[in-house]
């Protein structure tokens, strides 16, 4: 079985790595290890290079490198030998503190290598410059350590150029990254300076002595960037609140909120399920920045999903293994994160959020109150859109028939023209059809079995409807197919072939008139006026008049019961 790109690279990178860095650290121990080192300062210096990578401070998103605070005065102090040790030590605290796509042991192997190569090399550089381990020579500690920082970056950065050079990728360096990294070392050198100098003054005291406000300071500094962070996530969600309340469609309102979500939080996957009292149902699965058709059920209490829905509680899972075990088969494989929260609204749970990443460790317990935040942001949009549709339904539907009403037949008609004006459509056809002898109906059966009876057709003249048609009422018994693509003879024969039907439907109605009420059937019939465009005329309302004209004149005036077409 062949090896994949990624593990012939790791193997690659261990075999460099067991090369180089076993032996050369044997052989610094066994040659340059101090006889005088104090066990407890060795312990501060590992403690202290831990802390210090474990709790990085970040400048535009990107990780500062501060570890040089501790382990210079440990080279000052005990020489290379401490100094690989430590920072060798601090390498496998930071590959583990910090997510990457990357796998750890590529990158220990990796960085491990390079840090040691740094190390030597600055150390060869300090020393052949005159520099000397244990000196409390003011100008000869501050010369060599700074010449031995600005090398250690210089020389870092030259590696990575070679390396990247070597596998054939861009550096990943822009000019604003060197200038930070070298405006780091210079600013954390006296700070290791000092340290240095504490160390060969009050001893062991001075890791108290700095180590408290350094460490405080970073705590500071790291509470008031999640602080921002927080604020900046705030803004946002509010900013997708506002996205979403303009919009009036319900299917725009959960597809705009899962994306922006999606980018909001990081998350790779994100699945919406509505509440179905006992079960919940996939609404939308969202997979890589697309949506994925795909139907899925789980009962209250089942999975990830199903846990959050019976506890009506929001839950973190920062890897696989701590939620595998409840996981029903939707879950990806290789997604390990989970963020999910209950949508609620008015006490009710409406829905169950889930986030999904394929890292670990990627969603924070702040990050639950701004997911709350925009759940609320999407099910009070989700009632508004539903509530306009509602609206614009019922203004543009007769209430009766269900069936579009006289203003949306105009604007559709004229919309229809305009197509036929651009060249989209040939030819536009215009049928009305009215209901005859509709008055004797009403008399005859009462007002509710007319309504009954025009109800019944209306769902006819939908299930009739040609694809790409309109059809409404016209008003009273009169009604409108609006045919785009339909020659007037081809108009013609939907016509008759509608009537006829019709003619042979019956009605099923109950009277109000009669003394014993029961259903009967009663039959019906109609006339029908056709008009077409360009043949007729080529405005809208004309269109209209036109096939009224043929329905009165050619159909009703004939004898009922016929189609007629417009004739100049």
């Amino acid at each position: 079985m062949q090896l994949s790109k990624n593990k012939l690279s790791t193997i690659a990178h261990f075999i460099v790595w067991l090369l180089i860095v076993p032996p050369g650290l044997l052989y610094l121990l066994s040659n340059y290890w101090p006889e005088d080192v104090n066990l407890a300062y060795l312990f501060l210096f590992i403690i202290f290079s831990f802390l210090t990578v474990l709790f990085p401070i970040k400048l535009n998103g990107q990780p500062v490198s501060l570890v040089m605070w501790v382990t210079l005065p440990a080279f000052l102090l005990y020489g290379v030998a401490v100094e690989a040790v430590v920072m060798q030590l601090a390498i496998v605290a930071a590959i583990f503190s910090i997510r990457s796509n990357q796998r750890n042991i590529h990158r220990l192997f990796f960085n491990s290598t390079m840090m040691f190569i740094l190390s030597v090399l600055s150390a060869i550089a300090f020393y052949f410059i005159g520099g000397q381990t244990g000196s409390m020579s003011f100008w000869l500690v501050l010369i060599c350590a700074t010449i031995y920082r600005l090398l250690y970056t210089f020389v870092n950065f030259e590696l990575i150029k070679m390396y990247m050079k070597v596998i054939r990728k861009r550096s990943p360096f822009s000019i604003k990254d060197i200038i930070y990294e070298y405006a780091t070392a210079i600013l954390v050198l006296p700070l290791a300076l000092t340290f240095y100098a504490l160390l060969n003054i009050i001893g062991v005291s001075a890791f108290l002595l700095l180590g408290l406000p350094f460490f405080s300071t970073l705590l500071i500094i790291r509470l008031h960037g999640r602080s921002e962070k927080v604020n900046h996530l705030i803004k946002k969600a509010g900013d997708i609140g506002v996205e979403l309340s303009i919009m009036n469609n319900g299917e725009q309102v959960t597809e705009h909120f899962i994306k922006k979500t999606s980018e909001l939080f990081n998350a790779d996957f994100v699945f919406l399920f509505d509440n179905h009292e006992y079960h919940l149902e996939l609404s939308k699965f969202y997979n890589r920045k697309r949506f994925v058709e795909q139907e899925y059920t789980i009962h209250i209490g089942e999975g990830v999903a199903g846990l959050v829905f019976e506890k009506n509680d929001p839950i973190i899972y920062s890897k696989r293994r701590d939620w595998e075990k409840v996981a029903t088969g939707l879950a990806p494989d290789e997604m390990e994160s989970i963020l999910c929260i209950p949508i609620t609204h008015n006490n009710k749970i409406e829905g169950i959020l889930l986030l999904g990443s394929k890292k670990k460790s990627q969603f924070k317990d702040f990050q639950l109150r701004i997911l709350d935040l925009l759940g609320s942001y999407y099910i009070v949009s989700t009632e508004k859109a539903k509530y306009m549709q509602e609206v614009l339904l019922r203004s543009e539907r007769c209430a009766l028939t269900k069936l579009y009403n006289y203003r949306y037949l105009e604007e559709q008609l004229q919309a229809e023209i305009s197509r036929m004006e651009k060249g989209n459509i040939d030819t536009l056809s215009v049928v009305i059809v009215d209901v005859d002898h509709f008055k004797s109906v009403n008399d005859s059966y009462g007002h509710q079995s007319g309504n009954d009876i025009l109800y019944e057709l209306s769902r006819i003249l939908e299930n009739v409807l040609p694809e790409n048609g309109t059809v409404g009422r016209y008003g009273g018994e009169e009604f409108v197919f609006i045919l785009p693509g339909f020659t007037k003879e081809k108009a013609f024969a939907f016509a008759e072939d509608f009537r006829k039907k019709i003619k042979h439907h019956p009605f099923k109605v109950t009277p109000d008139l009669f003394s014993e009420r029961g259903p009967i059937e009663v039959f019906i019939t109609v006339s029908i006026g056709v008009s077409n465009a360009p043949v007729d005329t080529d405005e809208a309302m004309t269109l209209l008049r036109n096939a009224d004209r043929a329905l009165y004149l050619g159909a009703k005036q004939a004898g009922r019961d016929r189609v007629a077409e417009y004739v100049k």
